[in-house]
């Protein structure tokens, strides 16, 4: 039986062809943020909110989680997907993450360090969602 490239989990197609595992570059998303994304996403400090304890973050968290691991899926694709990549996900997510009302815009050291609270939110009507 085959597994899926990017995990030990068996292929559900008993036919399947056996898959080569794929190894990670980075163990995880914060090993890629230091060594890949930082080095690859320079921007002017005047104008990009940056939190060095981005994991702080829920959403930013989530965000480089799923940044590192498209990162690792469509690496194996070829130049021409790191492309997109950087078209189609490293961009507007990065770009949107860093943006002066993005998660960091609280972030003024040594002013204000502390992760925002979030929004509220209430319960819905009973009924609601029926």
């Amino acid at each position: 039986m085959s597994t899926n490239a990017f995990t030990e989990e068996p292929d559900t197609d008993p036919e399947a062809e056996e898959t080569p595992r794929r190894e990670l570059r980075f163990p995880n998303a914060e090993e890629w943020v230091n060594n890949w994304l930082l080095p690859h996403y320079r921007r002017n400090p005047a104008t990009t909110r940056w939190d060095p304890q981005w994991w702080r973050y829920e959403e930013v968290g989530t965000l480089m989680e799923t940044l590192w691991e498209t990162w690792e899926k469509m690496r194996w694709d070829g130049a021409g997907a790191i492309a997109v990549y950087f078209r189609d996900y490293l961009y507007p997510l990065m770009d949107r993450i860093t943006a002066p009302d993005g998660p960091f815009w609280a972030y003024d050291p040594p002013l204000k360090e502390d992760v925002p609270p979030t929004l509220p939110s209430e319960p819905a009507p009973e009924g609601f969602y029926e």
